[in-house]
């Protein structure tokens, strides 16, 4: 594996006049080869303004349009949104987040005093001509509970949709990680199962990632935050035989990254990539083997590396508020390479990313 070409999916053409800051992309390939990606643009990095775009390439990411919204309407109070994309087998697209709801456009995500979080909605939506229109977002609710569904659903081969998510909070303990599952084409959803709860309830599992590695089997890696001592842990992965229904006990990768993703390959192998945000800082792609044996590396190399890229690690708060790139992805083309994109911190504003892998 290695690098072949690092595009820029978007940056804002006029920071002298104008803050466009964009975060948190989520690219799909939809039928006929366009790759249409949906990430948010605001003023800042955590701004009450933050909306849903869309922009597309029709060139296997070389270059891409000016993003567009993803809807129009305007909510009241005001609604910072994030949505990844997934194509369905019957050729839709189906964007699932969240919403944080904003009472004013000064008041933190995250409170500094107490750790509380705004009001947050878990919302959906729908396109069917391959992501030029989206429907309105609406709510959907899992047993009450607020998800940070951080990254895209899947759809497993027998047609059922999984998310992975855990209900998010920033408390000492009552940490878990669900499956949440939907038979209708995200119509309705329930909780499928639990995928990851440490014994006493203080290990978030947070941006929890998901693929199917053959029919029926799949993997989970999330980014392991001990809330009790306030300390990121590494890597870990679990892995279901039965759809998602239960998972084995969750395997320590050894890997001290943070926000991750992860993509199956042939032979029951592993892509995956990783921010690490703590000294040697830099995104990370692994080569990964899974077996009898635990698990085995064997091969990675650096997207970039740079620890002035480096998050602060002096509490949770200050970690979230100083973050500087995160949510990598991985989508293999129907060209035979592989893109890998992110959001980073680049000449001052947060811009969307884009590395071209080939074997």
């Amino acid at each position: 594996m290695h690098l072949v070409d690092t595009v820029t999916v978007y940056a804002n053409p006029q920071p002298l006049l104008v803050s466009r800051q964009a975060v948190f992309p989520g690219i799909v390939q939809v039928p006929g080869g366009d790759l249409v990606a949906v990430f948010s643009i605001g003023q800042a990095f955590d701004s009450a303004d933050q909306r849903a775009v869309v922009s597309r390439s029709g060139d296997f990411g070389r270059t891409w349009s000016e993003p567009e919204a993803l809807h129009s309407t305007r909510f009241d109070p005001e609604e910072s949104e994030s949505y990844k994309p997934l194509l369905l087998a019957d050729g839709s697209l189906l964007a699932t987040g969240y919403v944080f709801v904003r009472p004013t456009p000064l008041t933190p995500i995250v409170d500094p005093a107490t750790l509380e979080l705004l009001p947050m909605r878990n919302k959906i939506s729908v396109s069917h001509d391959a992501g030029k229109s989206w429907s309105i977002p609406r709510d959907f609710s899992v047993e009450g509970a607020s998800l940070e569904l951080s990254g895209p659903c899947i759809q497993l081969a027998s047609g059922r949709i999984l998310g992975a998510a855990a209900p998010f909070h920033l408390g000492k303990e009552g940490h878990a990680g669900w499956i949440i599952a939907s038979d209708d084409n995200g119509i309705s959803w329930r909780k499928l199962s639990e995928f990851y709860r440490s014994p006493r309830g203080e290990v978030s599992p947070w941006e929890c990632r998901l693929c199917e590695t053959a029919p029926g089997e799949v993997a989970v890696i999330f980014w392991a935050y001990d809330n009790a001592r306030g300390v990121n842990l590494a890597n870990h992965i679990v892995l279901s035989r039965d759809g998602g229904e239960s998972f084995g006990p969750a395997i320590d990768t050894g890997i001290r990254g943070q926000a991750s993703n992860l993509m199956a390959l042939d032979g029951g192998r592993l892509l995956t990539i990783h921010a690490h945000r703590e000294a040697p800082v830099g995104l990370v792609v692994r080569q990964l083997a899974l077996g009898g044996n635990g698990l085995v590396i064997e091969e990675e190399f650096d997207l970039f590396a740079d620890d002035r890229m480096g998050s602060s690690s002096v509490d949770i708060a200050r970690q979230f508020g100083s973050l500087k790139f995160g949510q990598p992805s991985l989508l293999r083309l129907s060209n035979g390479e592989i893109l890998a994109a992110c959001w980073q911190l680049e000449n001052c504003q947060h811009v969307i990313k884009g590395y071209v892998l080939a074997a």
